[in-house]
């Protein structure tokens, strides 16, 4: 898969689970430790988040590390 085809799933599905976990960027900025700049930076794919932070976001809002990245469909 292409660098740019992968970023574009990223954004799209990291978006989406914020958005379906009900939560603020501010919350989950302040449960992952990061500032809310960042959290807008990660959505808007200004800049990619470490392995780890993306782990902590998805955890914070249930979401699936494998389906974040594309590498799994749910």
């Amino acid at each position: 898969m292409k660098d740019d085809v992968r970023k574009e799933i990223i954004k799209t599905r990291l978006v989406e689970e914020i958005k379906n976990s009900g939560m603020t960027n501010k919350e989950i900025a302040v449960a992952v430790g990061v500032n809310i700049a960042m959290i807008t930076k990660y959505k808007k794919l200004i800049k990619l988040p470490s392995i780890t932070t993306l782990s902590k976001i998805c955890e914070v809002i249930g979401a699936d590390v494998n389906y974040i990245l594309g590498l799994s469909d749910n």
